[in-house]
């Protein structure tokens, strides 16, 4: 006994209508164990800052700015970054051994390159590491130029070295929570009326000045004694995708100027940065601040919200809807303006805000 045609087709409709009800939740559980793997490699750099702290009773910097009479920020001046000083915690000891501690990452200071070391920090830095890759981050394992390095039109923005590519990756190191005007990623909290030091968070840059030596920033030097506020209520890592649209600050694991290496908790961290438009339309501080602030802040691919590694060592999901608080204004000293976003950014902001 034969099937008619409209039975065929009641079948095949049938069919067509459990394929659609399947699809959402396979793209569901591929995406819940992207969201695993994601988290899984946090957990893995939380514990290489912890192993690092065991040896040299310190955290990383976040980054050593020694300027080298460079005014704008460029590779130029960046010696250090957390990227590279924790491959040796990672199972990466080889790619770490290839770093040239004297010498620009560019590897272009005068007097600092020599037939021993010549371009093997561009080599590390030109280097791929997948731990530093979130499985649904769609920017990772692409090459491109850091927009630091680029002008619009193409062209170099610094004359001392010629710009390279990198690949792109998805995690940065928390350098504080924003408090307008000057930045906790730029600076150390040397200076400055707006730059409140109890707003600072683990890894942030030091900046070596004159004559000043690594030894000389011990103020600047985060440890776990320095986080006042506890560790399991303070981030050190936060998920910051590539952005839809265009490459605009992107994350790069190492060789980049600070901007591309950190994130930072303003009212504008409405953790949706990977949403550029969005996230410029929902920022509300004004040109240029609209820009720098999406461009540092945190955003992922995950639906609602983003990971990140508590300084304690755990990782938790942040949701998309915490608290970022109202914004920076000249006068405000209340913790009202970082909300309790800013406050897990921030070390020692007297807030014991805990991650919902």
């Amino acid at each position: 006994m034969g099937f008619t045609l409209v039975e065929l087709l009641v079948v095949i409709a049938i069919i067509g209508v459990l394929i659609a009800l399947l699809l959402p939740a396979v793209q569901a559980a591929r995406e819940a164990a992207r969201r695993m793997q994601c988290s899984n490699k946090m957990k893995q750099l939380g514990i290489a800052c912890h192993n690092y702290h065991d040896v040299y009773q310190q955290f990383p910097f976040g980054s050593v700015d020694r300027n080298n009479g460079e005014t704008s920020s460029c590779l130029w001046r960046f010696y250090s970054m957390w990227g590279v000083s924790i491959l040796p915690f990672i199972e990466q000891q080889a790619a770490y051994d290839m770093y040239f501690g004297a010498a620009s990452l560019e590897n272009a200071s005068p007097g600092a390159v020599s037939a021993s070391n010549q371009g093997r920090n561009r080599e590390l830095a030109q280097m791929r590491m997948t731990i530093y890759e979130c499985p649904s981050d769609p920017g990772t394992g692409v090459r491109s130029y850091p927009t630091t390095e680029i002008k619009e039109d193409g062209t170099p923005a610094h004359t001392r070295y010629t710009p390279f590519e990198h690949y792109q990756t998805s995690y940065r190191g928390v350098a504080g929570a924003n408090t307008g005007g000057s930045w906790w990623w730029d600076a150390d909290g040397g200076g400055g009326g707006t730059v409140r030091a109890y707003m600072r968070g683990i890894l942030h840059t030091y900046k070596v000045r004159g004559t000043d030596s690594l030894t000389d920033g011990a103020k600047s030097i985060e440890s776990f004694a320095s986080v006042i506020d506890g560790t399991s209520n303070t981030l050190v890592f936060v998920e910051r995708h590539q952005p839809k649209v265009q490459v605009r600050r992107a994350t790069y694991w190492s060789s980049i100027p600070a901007n591309h290496l950190y994130t930072a908790s303003p009212k504008s961290a409405t953790l949706i940065s990977h949403d550029w438009e969005l996230c410029l339309l929902t920022c509300g501080q004004g040109t240029p601040n609209d820009t720098y602030f999406c461009g540092r802040s945190a955003g992922s691919y995950h639906s609602n919200g983003v990971n990140g590694t508590v300084s304690d060592g755990s990782v938790r999901f942040i949701s998309n809807n915490i608290d970022v608080g109202l914004g920076y204004a000249v006068n405000r000293t209340d913790l009202k303006m970082i909300g309790i976003w800013g406050c897990l950014c921030a070390i020692s902001d007297g807030e014991s805000a805990s991650v919902p």
